[in-house]
């Protein structure tokens, strides 16, 4: 068995043509007709570090300690006997990942992969995940031509379409003029005076076309990222392996563009940056549905050991995405998702509403609680004070979920949150200074 997962940085959902955007991403979009698209997939854990510690060790950053980037995160002892690598390889799968990410700082990364192909001396990249995604291709089919075994598992990583947006410039498409109707002419403005990191002013975003010129290179990102998909779904199609082979794409986050108070950043957990992308093509798997279940990242880790006959580690929170297609797991009745990087946050979503705790707002105006009715997309406002028993009851899902997750143990993200200790704070407090002398 062969098992490749797509993992495209920074990928919004909405972004993609098979989840209904007006750009075209043709070679995603095939792979969704051939395979299962999931509607309701969120990330448990944001950003890039939380995200794929939950992904590598399946677990919630509640259980493995990973919530920001920085220090804290790279020092953490994730569980080692049970990360999604080590149990493949410990039992004869190689484990493989060829990442944008060069040498990963964060040791929790690599442990289990059999090979870690790292891309970026090779070219000459000259910082941390700066070299084109082509890169991470040529190292994996590399790779490839000369694999003689018989069970793999390859993780992809690609840094577009995550900022700085430096597309390849045949990519761009001067002419086309992205739809920025989901920010209000209210949160334009506001956006466009604001002083803060990652605000109007920071980012040169003074009324709708620059939005709208940020979103042309975003989404000349995004297509440049599905030309690189296409490339290696040709080559195991070349190799006589696309058949028979399980493909799962996804991302570990999305990206704010006005949302949330922010531009390309994704720094909360608005659902511009923490419902992603889940694509999964696999042999016995129905083709071209799209399942409305609600899923998460992590939910790959016991999705990929199931491909190989292993059972997953009982200290896994996800489940397997077969057991949801087949309907032999109940669907879950909420997920809970928690976000680390300039803001301390907590969002529970259960049927039409959403409740944001925050435990530390960075220099953002985010109040302690907020509701929100989910139908009501980007422009939402805050229901708690129309609706104080739905909020309570989102209150104590937030509570039995801890409970269950974590039972007596310390909640890491509140203890983050009150040592206003997310990563990023210096450098934003830093920005925002600048920005209010008039600085550029």
């Amino acid at each position: 068995m062969k098992v490749f997962y797509f993992d495209i940085d920074t990928l919004r959902y909405d972004h993609l043509s098979c989840y209904g955007y007006e750009r075209s991403t043709p070679h995603m979009d095939a792979l969704a007709a051939d395979g299962v698209r999931f509607t309701q997939a969120y990330a448990s854990n944001t950003p890039c570090m939380p995200s794929r510690a939950a992904l590598f060790t399946g677990c919630f950053g509640v259980i493995n300690g990973v919530e920001t980037h920085g220090r804290s995160a790279l020092e953490v002892a994730t569980p080692e006997h049970t990360a999604l690598p080590r149990v493949l390889t410990e039992h004869g799968v190689q484990a493989v990942t060829v990442s944008s990410f060069g040498r990963h700082p964060a040791p929790w990364f690599y442990n289990g992969f059999s090979h870690v192909m790292d891309p970026s001396y090779l070219c000459k990249a000259e910082n941390f995940q700066r070299f084109d995604g082509q890169e991470v291709n040529r190292a994996a089919q590399d790779f490839l031509d000369g694999f003689k075994g018989t069970d793999l598992f390859m993780h992809l990583h690609y840094w577009d379409p995550h900022g700085p947006l430096t597309p390849p410039s045949e990519w761009i498409d001067e002419q086309y003029e992205p739809d920025t109707s989901q920010i209000t002419d209210e949160q334009i403005a506001q956006l466009s005076a604001s002083p803060l990191y990652r605000g109007g002013k920071h980012m040169k975003v003074h009324d709708r076309n620059d939005l709208a010129r940020l979103l042309r290179l975003y989404d000349a990102e995004v297509r440049y990222a599905d030309h690189l998909v296409g490339q290696m779904i040709d080559y195991l199609k070349e190799r006589g392996w696309y058949e028979d082979a399980v493909i799962l794409l996804s991302a570990d986050h999305g990206e704010q563009y006005g949302e949330g108070q922010m531009i390309l950043e994704h720094g909360t957990v608005d659902e511009s940056c923490i419902h992603i992308p889940l694509l999964l093509k696999a042999p016995g798997v129905p083709a071209g549905v799209a399942c409305n279940a609600p899923v998460y990242g992590l939910d790959v880790a016991p999705t990929v050991v199931r491909c190989f006959g292993v059972q997953a580690p009982s200290l896994w929170n996800g489940t397997a995405l077969q057991d949801t297609l087949n309907g032999v797991v109940p669907a879950r009745d909420y997920l809970v998702c928690e976000h680390g990087l300039y803001t301390c946050q907590r969002a529970v979503l259960k049927d039409r509403w959403k409740m944001v705790h925050t435990f530390s707002a960075g220099l953002w105006d985010f109040p302690e609680y907020a509701l929100y009715d989910r139908s009501e997309g980007p422009s939402g406002k805050d229901r708690k004070e129309e609706f104080p028993d739905v909020l309570k009851q989102m209150q104590q899902t937030e509570k039995e979920w801890l409970a269950q997750t974590i039972g007596d143990a310390p909640d890491v993200l509140a203890l983050l949150g009150q040592q206003n200790g997310q990563h990023g704070m210096r450098v934003a407090r830093e920005v925002t200074l600048r920005m209010e002398q008039g600085g550029d």
